[in-house]
């Protein structure tokens, strides 16, 4: 593939933020991270969005200045999310006291993720392989009651064509990344609905951060230029009404770019268990939570003890009766069970410590 005409990049020197984006604005840069964010002055941000890690810095304006043309707007509210996280916490055994609902609401933030949305008209040669389903039939050998029977079976198989064209088409809308992590805050937040957008006003900043994209338009280009093979691929696809396609190559010339940005909505929250903070993420359209479930070490390690406690403590009294009855079967016997269940109990004691400790290092509790 060829780049005849390079995509613009939409930047305004002259424009500050704050007339673009129609309200009082402060930026703030993570060391730990690398990340930019924008809030709105009356938002106090001491801990960054992205990594959780405290030590944000002011900074002056960077990247793009102009608003966000576009919004996918929050179709679930911060009260709502107490349900979302209720149910994603529950089963979580030795649960951490940080890990409560109420306390996850209390530290929630709004936070908007940007991405790109690509016009632009495609002019292109490609080749391909189009596959075309068909059935066909064969038979099967079976050995059945004493003697060999042949079973017809159908199946799908694949008739491989080579194909050659030219294309010429506007596509609207391609979506394309505007971070380097785009993938992984998409896999954490399960996608998004893009056609619930809606034109950006400074209403949808109330109390919300937003991060700055880490690639403007001339650094995204190679994924847009991906994208719009792929568009290319699967409306050749079913122009040629086929079934699969493979092998496909094009080479195309791309005009008229435009260049829009649009923010996806999400929740950012987070929990502690000994020394780290674990973050959560949950999608501010679908209410889809993801994040790591830790359990408590400090919990299990308790249950233990107790249980290795009550191990000594029935261990002691079942010896002490065995030694006063020890001319008495009844006493005896008695003494003999109870130190009978001291030894499960104290190999059963250990067992709430160490599995607690092999699920978070193995990383099961995610």
């Amino acid at each position: 593939m060829s780049q005849e005409s390079a995509p613009p990049e939409s930047m305004s020197a002259g424009l500050s933020i704050n007339a673009g984006w129609g309200i009082p604005l402060q930026v703030f840069y993570c060391a730990h991270c690398h990340s930019a964010h924008l809030a709105p002055t009356d938002v106090t941000l001491t801990t960054c969005p992205a990594c959780l890690q405290d030590g944000l810095s002011a900074q002056p304006e960077r990247l793009r200045r102009e608003p966000p043309e576009l919004v996918v707007p929050f179709a679930v509210s911060e009260e709502s999310t107490a349900g979302f996280l209720t149910e994603w916490a529950r089963g979580v055994r030795f649960r951490p006291d940080d890990l409560a609902p109420e306390l996850l609401l209390r530290r929630i933030r709004r936070y908007y993720l940007p991405l790109w949305l690509v016009d632009g008209d495609v002019e292109a040669t490609w080749q391909a392989e189009m596959g075309y389903d068909y059935q066909a039939a064969s038979f099967r050998e079976q050995y059945v009651g004493g003697q060999w029977v042949s079973q017809e079976v159908t199946e799908t198989r694949v008739r491989w064509e080579s194909r050659v064209g030219r294309l010429k088409r506007h596509y609207d809308n391609v979506a394309v990344p505007a971070l380097e992590d785009h993938d992984r805050w998409m896999s954490r937040l399960g996608g998004y609905d893009y056609r619930a957008r809606k034109e950006y006003s400074a209403r949808a900043m109330a109390g919300s951060v937003v991060r700055i994209p880490d690639h403007a338009p001339d650094a995204a280009w190679p994924d847009a230029e991906g994208a719009f093979d792929r568009a290319a691929a699967l409306e050749c696809q079913a122009a040629g009404e086929a079934h699969h396609i493979r092998n496909w190559s094009m080479r195309a010339g791309y005009s008229n770019l435009n260049w829009t940005q649009m923010l996806a909505p999400a929740f950012v929250t987070y929990y502690r268990e000994g020394e780290k903070v674990y973050p959560i993420w949950i999608n501010g359209q679908s209410g889809h939570v993801s994040g790591t479930k830790r359990m408590s070490q400090r919990k299990a390690s308790v249950t233990s003890l107790i249980v290795g406690a009550v191990a000594i403590l029935l261990f002691f009294v079942g010896a002490l009766i065995a030694l006063v009855g020890a001319v008495l079967v009844a006493p005896l016997a008695i003494g003999a069970v109870l130190i009978g269940v001291s030894l499960l109990l104290g190999l059963i004691a250990p067992i709430p410590a160490m599995w607690v400790w092999f699920r978070n290092r193995s990383g099961d509790g995610q």
